[in-house]
């Protein structure tokens, strides 16, 4: 399934979340999806780097739990599957065509297709076995035109990157965007101090914050993703911090970004916060950043954020 040449991954996630049937996937939510998934599923030790090898040439192999999982994950990620109903979601299919159809090379007779086949897939109980067994032979049928609606080629995510200004970049934390979006060449000082954590109640930084927590998960469809802001926590060893975490956001008076993140911000979590939020910031730039076997490492976040502040202070 998809690649990550886009991280020639083959497929999208949970911890991604999928958009649903009602909205296309651009290409930083496909690669998200798919280095999400990859990051949740991928074994640890001398065998990672042989999944890696094989999902990223769109071979979902070896058929064990492990891959079955990370389809599985995939699919929900893209909308092809409910986890909740169980059951195959084929109309997602041309919401993605319609998006990029001048774009993506994918054909209308294709896309039909396979549209056909998902929809007539049986996920029985729902588990990854019973998810992956029906739909491998698909997958292998088909895997040439979901590349090409799900973004799994190096030359078709570069046109859409190319296309749409509007699409974070690889490369580019999803800080560096919101500020581009939000403040551009304006209002330097109200930026600098967001980045030294004040709390300006400018419209501007909560615009800016607003923006940072949908771009990293923190907010989705259904409001605050409190999961998403725990598992940064634990990413930087503070997995401990749980129940407080999820205390302070519960017990928050407001209900908009600005407000959650004021919240942690003027909380005894304060410095764990930023050393959770610092660490996202530079695993946003590179979505593959966990992929290839990079760990937390204070003193490189800390010159990392360092140089990310003096490009704009």
């Amino acid at each position: 399934m998809i690649g990550v040449t886009i991280l020639g991954a083959l497929f999208i996630v949970q911890g991604a979340t999928a958009q649903g049937n009602s909205q296309a996937l651009n290409t930083e939510q496909a690669l998200f999806v798919y280095t999400r998934c990859q990051e949740d599923h991928l074994p640890s030790g001398p065998t990672r780097a042989n999944y890696i090898r094989n999902w990223h040439q769109w071979q979902l192999k070896p058929n064990d739990a492990i891959t079955q999982c990370y389809a599985k994950c995939v699919l929900e990620g893209l909308g092809l599957y409910d986890a909740k109903d169980k059951k195959f979601t084929p109309k997602g299919i041309t919401v993605q065509y319609q998006a990029y159809k001048s774009i993506s090379g994918a054909t209308n007779d294709a896309v039909a297709k396979f549209q056909q086949a998902i929809g007539a897939l049986d996920a029985a109980s729902g588990s990854c076995a019973d998810v992956f067994k029906v739909y491998l032979p698909v997958h292998n049928k088909f895997a040439d035109v979901s590349r090409k609606l799900f973004h799994g080629t190096v030359e078709g995510a570069a046109r859409i990157y190319a296309a749409d200004p509007n699409i974070k970049k690889k490369g580019e934390s999803y800080i560096a965007y919101c500020e581009k979006r939000v403040y551009g060449d304006s209002n330097k000082d109200d930026l600098c101090k967001a980045r030294r954590y004040e709390l300006t109640g400018t419209d501007q930084l909560k615009q800016h914050i607003d923006c940072i927590f949908k771009g990293l998960r923190y907010f989705n469809e259904k409001g605050l993703n409190v999961d998403e802001i725990v598992r940064d926590f634990k990413l930087v060893k503070k997995g401990n911090l749980e129940q407080q975490v999820r205390s302070v956001l519960s017990k928050c008076a407001g209900r908009t970004a600005y407000d959650y993140y004021a919240c942690l911000v003027n909380s005894d979590l304060k410095e764990d916060f930023k050393s959770a939020f610092d660490f996202r910031e530079i695993r946003s730039a590179n979505y593959v950043y966990l992929v290839q076997g990079n760990v937390y490492d204070p003193a490189k976040v800390k010159e990392e954020v360092a140089k990310a502040d003096a490009t704009v202070c």
